[in-house]
C-alpha cells in the first residue's frame, strides 16, 4: 500500500485523475480502494467517505455481471484480471453497479494495471455511463437478453456474449430445446440471431419431425440471401427425461455427472447448403437418469489457457458433477490467460 501512495504521489497521479472528467477510482494490489474522483461521486451517487479503504472483493459498489453473478467478489472483476495479467482490461456493457441512490446502472469499463518498473502494484478502474454513451446500444442489449430464458428445475440457463451483443442463442420452446452458434460476434450476428429465432418459430409451428428440422430451416434461410452466415447447434426435443437431439457439426456434450465426452453422430452446419432431408439415423438419444448433461458454445472449450486452448477434454478435467453453469464458468474463466473474453460463451444444462 505505502509504495503505491508513493508512487501515485510522485507522479502526481491523483491530481490528474482527480479534475478528469471520466469516473475513476484506484485500488492497491489487494483491491481496497485508496482513490475515488469527483466524476465517479457524480455519477455513482458515493463520496469519497462511502469507499476509500473498503475493499472493492466485499461488494462495496455491488457490480454485478449482466447474468447478475457478482463481479467484485470473483474473476470476473476487471480490475482483478488486470492486477493478475498485468495488461489492460476493457469490457463495454458488463458491469452493472448500483449507485446510492438504489438504481442499477450499466457501466463500460477499463481496468489498468499499475506496474512501475513491471511489478503490479495496484490499479485504476476508468468507467463511463453504458446506458447514457449509447441509448440504443443499450436497449439492443436488454432486448437481446429478455430472450434468455428463465432457469426451470430441469433446464439451466447461462448466456455471456464477448461484447454487448452475441450471437449465440438459446431458443426454448418446450418440448424444443437448442443451443446455437451464429458465425461472427456483435450486432451483424445478434440481428441473425433474431432472424433466427423467427424461422425456427415458423418451421416447429408446424411440428416437423425432428430429423427434418434442418433441411427446413435451411430453405428457409435461404430465402434472405445472406451470404457466409451459418450455424452450428445442439438442438432437440425433451420429453420425459429423454433428450432426443441434432449434432449440427457443434462441440460435443458433456455428461458431468460420469465426466465424460458424449459421443454423437454429427451433421453439416445450416446454411452451407449442404443439408439434406435426413432420416432419423441422424438423431441422438440422452437419457438423463444417466445424469446432468451440458451444452455450450465453443466460446468455452476455445478459452486461451496456459497450455493453449481449454478444449473439450479440458472441459471436462475441470467440471464437477455438483457444479451449477456460474461454477463452471468461473472454472474456465480462472484458467484463462487473455485478459478479454473474446467470444460469446453460452450454456444449457439438462437435469432430471
Amino acid at each position: 500500500m505505502y509504495k503505491l501512495l508513493s508512487y501515485l504521489e510522485k507522479e502526481n497521479v491523483i491530481n490528474f485523475l482527480m479534475d478528469l472528467n471520466i469516473p475513476a477510482y484506484i485500488v492497491s494490489k489487494d483491491r481496497v480502494i485508496v482513490f475515488w474522483n469527483k466524476a465517479a461521486q457524480k455519477l455513482t451517487g458515493y463520496s469519497p467517505e462511502d469507499v476509500i479503504g473498503k475493499p472493492c472483493a466485499k461488494q462495496v459498489l455491488n457490480h454485478v455481471d449482466r447474468t447478475g453473478i457478482p463481479v467484485c467478489s470473483t474473476e470476473l472483476c476487471p480490475l482483478y484480471q488486470a492486477i493478475k495479467n498485468g495488461i489492460p482490461v476493457q469490457v463495454p456493457f458488463a458491469v452493472y453497479g448500483l449507485t446510492k441512490s438504489g438504481k442499477r446502472r450499466p457501466f463500460s469499463v477499463f481496468g489498468i494495471p499499475i506496474k512501475p518498473d513491471g511489478e503490479v502494484i495496484g490499479a485504476i478502474e476508468l468507467f463511463s455511463d453504458a446506458e447514457k454513451m449509447d441509448n440504443d446500444m443499450s436497449l439492443a442489449i436488454k432486448i437481446q437478453q429478455a430472450f434468455v430464458p428463465q432457469d426451470m428445475d430441469n433446464v439451466k440457463f447461462f448466456y455471456r456474449p464477448s461484447v454487448g451483443l452475441g450471437g449465440d442463442m438459446i431458443y426454448f420452446n418446450p418440448p424444443w430445446v437448442g443451443i446455437i452458434d451464429i458465425s461472427g460476434h456483435g450486432v451483424a450476428a445478434a440481428l441473425v440471431s433474431m432472424l433466427l429465432r423467427t424461422i425456427f418459430d415458423i418451421v416447429l409451428s408446424f411440428d416437423p419431425p425432428l430429423h427434418g428440422v434442418p433441411f427446413l430451416i435451411e430453405n428457409e434461410l435461404k430465402k434472405y440471401q445472406l451470404e457466409g452466415i451459418y450455424f452450428t447447434a445442439i438442438f432437440g426435443k425433451l420429453e420425459n427425461d429423454i433428450f432426443k437431439f441434432l449434432d449440427i457439426a457443434h462441440p460435443s456434450p458433456v455428461n458431468i455427472s460420469k465426466k465424460e465426452i458424449l459421443s454423437t453422430t454429427n451433421i453439416p452446419p445450416i446454411g452451407f447448403g449442404f443439408s439434406e432431408d435426413y432420416t432419423e439415423e441422424v438423431v441422438n438419444v440422452f437419457n438423463l437418469s444417466d445424469g446432468k448433461l451440458l451444452l455450450y458454445t465453443d466460446g468455452i472449450t476455445e478459452e486461451k489457457t496456459k497450455g493453449g486452448m481449454l478444449t473439450t477434454e479440458g472441459l471436462v478435467n475441470l467440471v464437477s458433477p455438483d457444479d451449477n453453469l456460474e461454477m463452471i464458468y468461473l472454472k474456465v474463466l480462472k484458467e484463462r490467460t487473455s485478459p478479454l473474453q473474446e467470444d460469446d460463451v453460452t450454456m444449457i444444462l439438462l437435469q432430471k
